[in-house]
């Protein structure tokens, strides 16, 4: 495949940290900033700080109150949001190339200036507690959280990024400014511009540029007590099924073996598991597979939702279909869809200022330095059969660790199948 857009783009490494791309044909640029401040920094008994101060940092600075962070930006059409992961907190603001110092003012006063105002820190807290309600509502996210702290009570990637009541309630105003002091500094930032902007706006990156610290990444244990979490929820109409296994870190050799396997279980309605449970069987309305990278390790989840009358059926084909898969592989036709779909997905997404700026921010955190699209094709080019099958014999053997959220009503169902039987998902 070639990709014309990408020989048609700039790309820049300044001091270690500041990554940028011209993009030709478009007026927008998105600029975001990638800080090493996720649930996994967090000091102990302090679940949930770093997304409590995301939160914070938005309600006001030494130069902007609440208003004036989002109004600047949002009456040009452009947007600005936050979000905190396990490794990291990332701030972006995605504007018309006009507003980009703008921009860049608006996020140097989220990162460097923030004051956190008393009269805002206890109504804020009430909206954190509101979130955690309403994702221990939400079965789909409670299936997740239980598998992640199963399969990581020993590390810090175990804890869920929200925190729970009880850490949320403990935490005082100076915790999340001593968090704040401590993680927001530019040797903890990665900041990435994608779009079209002027030259000079490199210039203008001033507090930003400074090489980056190395710090020791988070201890990640993959160390499941058990391999069968249930957990029952009386208002619902499906059970909710997770399972995962134990997958490797982002600069792995085998990372982009199980990405394209990814794809082919579970990318598009042409993958073979949707054709094969979904259309042919009928089993499930949506059946997803995934696999998660951090520095040091990571999972491959497979994901599905369905009725007690068809969990059955619906376990059987699964154990069917994976260890068919250990058995024979993928074929050559299958490995094609995916290392095609992969690459063409990748193309599509140089077309978006957001996608850029987050794949350079994701592949120069992982790297060193953001990889091109070329270089990127090419690592998924590289995968062959065997390469598959070999990721195949060292993961997919494992036990699997099932985490499911279940209606009452299903509780007797689920005690005559094999995964209750045996205690969890075995090939």
């Amino acid at each position: 495949m070639q990709n014309k857009l990408s020989e048609n783009t700039k790309k820049r490494c300044l001091f270690g940290n500041v990554f940028s791309q011209k993009m030709e044909g478009v007026r927008s640029v998105c600029i975001g900033i990638a800080i090493k401040a996720g649930s996994s920094y967090e000091p102990v008994r302090k679940h949930g700080i770093a997304h409590f101060t995301e939160h914070m940092v938005f309600k006001g600075t030494k130069s902007r109150d609440a208003f004036g962070l989002k109004e600047p930006i949002e009456k040009s059409g452009g947007s600005i949001n936050a979000f905190t992961g396990k490794e990291s907190t990332i701030y972006f603001a995605r504007v018309p190339d006009f507003q980009a110092r703008t921009a860049i003012d608006i996020l140097k006063s989220l990162c460097f200036e923030a004051e956190f105002p008393e009269s805002q820190f206890h109504m804020e807290k009430e909206v954190v507690l509101e979130e955690i309600h309403s994702t221990e509502d939400d079965p789909t996210e409670q299936v997740y959280e239980n598998f992640f702290q199963e399969v990581w009570h020993d590390c810090p990637y175990g804890k869920p990024i929200l925190g729970s009541e009880k850490s949320i309630i403990s935490l005082k105003r100076d915790d999340l400014l001593g968090f704040y002091d401590s993680k927001y500094v530019c040797e903890n930032m990665i900041f990435s511009l994608a779009g079209n902007y002027d030259p000079q706006l490199i210039d203008y990156l001033e507090g930003f540029r400074h090489g980056r610290k190395i710090r020791k990444e988070p201890e990640i244990i993959y160390s499941p007590r058990q391999t069968l979490i249930i957990k029952e929820k009386e208002d619902l109409q499906q059970i909710h099924l997770l399972m995962g296994i134990e997958a490797p870190c982002r600069i792995d050799g085998d990372y982009e073996a199980l990405q394209v396997l990814n794809t082919v279980l579970s990318g598009g309605m042409s993958s073979r598991l949707f054709h094969e449970i979904r259309e042919k069987k009928g089993l499930v309305y949506a059946i997803d597979t995934g696999l998660i990278s951090y520095p040091l390790g990571g999972v491959f989840y497979l994901y599905s939702a369905t009725t007690g009358e068809k969990i059955i059926p619906l376990l059987d084909e699964l154990k069917r279909q994976l260890s068919l898969l250990i058995e024979t592989g993928i074929s050559e036709a299958e490995l094609a869809y995916g290392k095609e779909r992969l690459k063409g997905k990748l193309l599509l997404s140089t077309e978006s200022t957001y996608a850029t700026m987050m794949r350079n921010l994701d592949t120069g955190i992982a790297f060193g330095q953001p990889l091109s699209v070329n270089e990127m094709e090419q690592r998924i080019d590289g995968i062959t059969v065997e390469k598959i099958r070999s990721a195949l014999e060292k993961y997919f053997t494992s036990p699997w660790v099932v985490s499911m959220v279940i209606p009452g009503k299903s509780s007797e169902t689920i005690k005559k199948t094999d995964l209750y039987t045996n205690g969890g998902f075995f090939l």
